[in-house]
């Protein structure tokens, strides 16, 4: 007895359910934010990983938006100790730009205080406000971070 194959009209069901499926993280981020707690696990998950794989292979996975270090509204950047960005979790047209004179909202140089601090060996957190990715409101973000090597690796939480 030959198998069946799959109908015309399953094909068409299942591929609004893959992309529902796809979504749904990024529907529930939204809805749902990470916690400080979140991304501090986050940044030494990150730590980690790149302690033990390098950090090419670390920085890669932590630029892809589809990752391990992607989740709700949490995501990881990679710092040089000059504050270029090395990786990001969410903006891969990032990568290569120099951070260290970026500003907040009350014109706070934020990166330069992760970045300086986290060569000190400070962990965080650092506060600072930006526009949240979601709602696209001011909100203060709690940001913490670790130096590994000559990279320093930060994860932040809106409040």
């Amino acid at each position: 007895m030959k198998p069946s194959l799959p109908s015309l009209s399953s094909h068409i069901l299942a591929y609004p359910l893959l992309a529902y499926a796809m979504l749904c993280p990024v529907v529930g981020a939204a809805a749902e934010p990470g916690t400080a707690d979140e991304a501090r696990a986050m940044v030494d998950k990150a730590a980690t990983l790149m302690r033990e794989l390098g950090p090419e292979r670390t920085m890669a996975e932590i630029s892809n938006p589809f990752g391990a270090f992607t989740y709700r509204d949490l995501y990881v950047t990679v710092y040089s100790t000059r504050g270029r960005i090395l990786a990001h979790g969410t903006q891969p047209q990032l990568i290569g730009r120099d951070a260290w004179d970026w500003r907040d909202a009350n014109d706070k140089y934020y990166v330069r205080e992760i970045v300086t601090r986290a060569q000190k060996g400070d962990t965080g957190p650092v506060h600072y406000t930006r526009v949240h990715p979601f709602t696209h409101q001011l909100r203060v973000k709690e940001t913490w971070f670790r130096a590994v090597d000559r990279y320093v690796i930060a994860c932040g939480a809106y409040k």
